[in-house]
């Protein structure tokens, strides 16, 4: 009896969807993805282990050659503080008294406060090269005692809102007597809780009462 031969039939998977699929994902995935900026300061910061979690707050960054800087995560934060410090301090800092509101909300989205307050003007009307150098020598905010303009921010934030917490960025390498300085600042203005943020010895940051 011949054999019955059965015919041959090629096995062909379409995958066509499968790739549109993965795509798909794919585009997603890039389009939700958050990138960490980059740090306006580069800090090199002490580490430890425990944690305590800081959603939003008032931070203030010292560099390691001990320079100042402040800023915030909201940028309707660094806006009423801005017109808090015109209208508590506006006779002490006249350069910054008849600013448009167009120059407020140009200050309200600079990532960092990093100068006099005297320079606020002349730093919201840079673009470009110009303010990417003056972002680099940012020379940071006064802190002696006849020049004050940290604790001056610091009341003018606290206005707007008195429960935000404050914390302290340090460089490890930064020189104490500035740090000690700071912490002076805030004691002069009774604000005698804050939280200093280190990196985890994990990875990380964390912050410490």
């Amino acid at each position: 009896m011949p054999k019955v031969k059965v015919p041959r039939k090629s096995t062909i998977v379409d995958m066509t969807a499968m790739c549109d699929v993965s795509f798909l994902l794919l585009t997603f995935f890039i389009l939700t993805a958050k990138f960490n900026p980059d740090q306006t300061v580069p800090l090199d910061m002490p580490s430890s282990r425990s944690t305590i979690k800081v959603e939003d707050a008032i931070y203030i960054t010292i560099d390691k050659i001990g320079k100042v800087y402040w800023t915030t995560n909201a940028s309707t934060m660094r806006y009423e503080a801005l017109n808090n410090l015109i209208e508590k301090y506006g006779d002490k800092y006249p350069a910054i008294k008849n600013l448009t509101e167009d120059q407020k909300k140009q200050f309200a989205v600079m990532e960092i406060v990093g100068g006099p307050v005297e320079d606020i003007p002349r730093v919201i009307a840079m673009s470009g090269i110009q303010l990417t150098d003056y972002k680099k020598k940012m020379p940071g905010i006064p802190v002696d005692s006849l020049h004050n303009q940290l604790g001056d921010w610091i009341m003018a934030a606290r206005y707007a809102n008195p429960k935000m917490r404050i914390a302290i960025k340090g460089d490890k390498f930064t020189n104490i007597q500035t740090v000690e300085r700071v912490i002076a600042i805030l004691k002069e203005k009774e604000v005698y809780r804050f939280n200093l943020i280190t990196n985890l010895s994990t990875g990380g940051n964390k912050t410490e009462e």
